[in-house]
């Protein structure tokens, strides 16, 4: 078994100094709820880090990067509803994520032939640019605070753990259609 900490960092993006918070679990009694914390506080902390390093590169959000990555992945264009799961914004704040990314010239928007309701984005080719140059400034950061702070014994652990809860959460909202999933 592979010991975690609870202790988080406060870090300053501007400064190589890193300093230990308190842990954020305390007060939990449920190992879960525990879990929970950690998990934000990290996500939190090490999505901040990201972006400061693209706005300091001058670069779009890392929000744009999460949508251009999930598109670019893809072999065809991709339904917005089927991206929910892959970006951090609700429903209603993809819609607003993607005016502006679109606004920008990054990704484009298509309407499907048999239902005019229904679009379907690609990323273009100034996107894919973009992407090429927000992508080593995003895994820079990404390793200096979560990839090179975290053994790989504890990130196999975290993973597997995660993606059990991941697909089983995933199945039950797909099935009630609030995401979907590959």
């Amino acid at each position: 078994i592979v010991a975690l900490s609870t202790k988080a960092a406060i870090i300053d993006p501007m400064s190589e100094e890193t300093a230990i918070a308190e842990p954020q679990t305390e007060g939990h009694t449920d190992p879960s709820a525990a879990a929970w914390s950690a998990i934000r506080a990290s996500f939190e902390i090490v999505s901040e880090a990201m972006e400061h390093a693209l706005a300091d590169a001058g670069l779009p959000p890392l929000a744009w990067y999460d949508v251009l990555v999930t598109v670019d992945a893809r072999p065809a264009p991709v339904r917005p509803k089927d991206m929910l799961c892959q970006v951090s914004v609700t429903k209603s704040g993809l819609t607003r994520l993607l005016d502006r990314i679109e606004k920008a010239g990054l990704i484009e928007r298509t309407y499907c032939p048999s239902d005019r309701r229904g679009t379907f984005i690609a990323i273009t080719e100034t996107g894919k640019d973009t992407l090429a140059e927000m992508r080593p400034v995003r895994e820079a950061a990404f390793s200096r605070f979560l990839g090179d702070r975290l053994a790989v014994e504890d990130a196999e652990v975290i993973t597997a753990a995660l993606d059990s809860v991941a697909a089983s959460a995933a199945a039950e909202l797909e099935g009630e259609g609030n995401c979907e999933v590959d």
